[in-house]
Formats: structure tokens, sequence, C-alpha cells
């Protein structure tokens, strides 16, 4: 299977709940060069690399499976950002690490780190309620809405890494049920109590 068609599945599991952007950059491939934002130097710095990392980490944490950082998340977000994403929502995702480098996330305690991504969490909600409001306005006036604010951070980090994690050796080999050489195919399935979801 390409991965391309895993992330296609892995959307659909999680019930068609992407942004456009999100859909349009796994379903459209890579983007013109002259799509680039004036905010984000690739490749990442290390310092931006670990909070990454260590976001996604938060978002997905090692228990009896691999977490974010076993599957190599944060590589995946890299490059789905350089070569995936128009500049608008490159420059979101810069203005989202800056705002982490500012209250130095890396420092912070567990608990602060999950309180400051609640935070980005609930903003990036009101964001997108407010877009949602603004793009009613424009069509039910029959404009037509131009966006260029871009997805907001937290709401791209967190899809990026369910993303990278369901779509990446661990993730789909060991989060989830998988078989390697399916059999017969069996349309409705049981599942048993404590049983994972099934590897598409």
């Amino acid at each position: 299977m390409k991965r391309r068609d895993a992330i296609a599945r892995v959307a659909l599991l999680m019930g068609g709940t992407l942004s456009a952007p999100t859909m349009l950059a796994f379903l459209e491939g890579c983007k013109s060069s002259t799509e680039t934002s004036t905010a984000l130097t690739f490749p990442f710095s290390a310092d931006q690399k670990n909070l990454v990392s260590e976001v996604a980490e938060i978002i997905i944490p090692k228990t009896d499976t691999p977490g974010a950082k076993d599957a190599k998340v944060g590589d995946f977000i890299e490059k789905m950002i350089k070569e995936c994403y128009a500049g608008k929502d490159q420059d979101s995702f810069a203005k989202g690490l800056k705002e982490l480098e500012k209250k130095d996330f890396l420092k912070a305690s567990p608990a602060d780190q999950t309180k400051i991504l609640k935070e980005l969490e609930a903003s990036a909600k009101t964001d997108s309620e407010k877009a949602t409001e603004e793009r009613k306005k424009f069509t039910e006036a029959g404009k037509e809405y131009t966006d260029d604010q871009g997805v907001p951070f937290f709401k791209l980090i967190k899809e990026l890494t369910l993303l990278g994690y369901f779509t990446s050796e661990p993730g789909a080999t060991l989060a989830l049920d998988y078989v390697p050489v399916p059999g017969r195919y069996d349309g409705c399935i049981d599942l048993k109590p404590g049983q994972k979801a099934w590897a598409m």
C-alpha cells in the first residue's frame, strides 16, 4: 500500500475531521516552489525539531506501544510542512513555534506543557469558528471568501501527528491490530473488549 492510500484511510478513520489544507496536501502532493513561507526555514533548526517532536510526543505518548518520537513523527511533520503546505500555513506553523519558544515550552514542567497546549487548542478552536462564521457571511452575500490566515498551529500539528503516527510502521503495526498477509475478507467483525482498532 502506498503512503498516500494509507493517509486517506487514516483520514476516514478520523471521521473526515481533517482541515481542507491537510486533505489537499496529501491528495495533491507537492506544492509549487513559489508557495513558500517567509517566516520558516528548512531544514528546521535543532531546537525547532526538538520542539515539534516534543509536542507530537505529548499528543501521542509512549505507553505499551511506541510514541510519536519512536515513529519519527517530527521528521514527517517537517517534510509535510515543507513540501505540501502553502506559505500561509507555513507562516501559521512558524507563528505557533515562536509562541512555544517564547513560553520556554521545552523547559516547562509536563503539567505546564499540557496547559500551554490546551490553551493553543482552545485558541485554534476559536479561530476556526471565526473563520467558519466569516465564510458563512461571505457565502450568504454571494461573495467569494479568501482565507489568508492559514490553519491554526495546534490543529495543524495535531493532524500531522496523527497522520504521521498511524501511517508509520510502528503506528500501523504496533498501535493497531495489523494483519501482514490478510486472508479472506470479513466485512463485519465484532471487536473484543480491549482490542485495538484494525490497521487499514
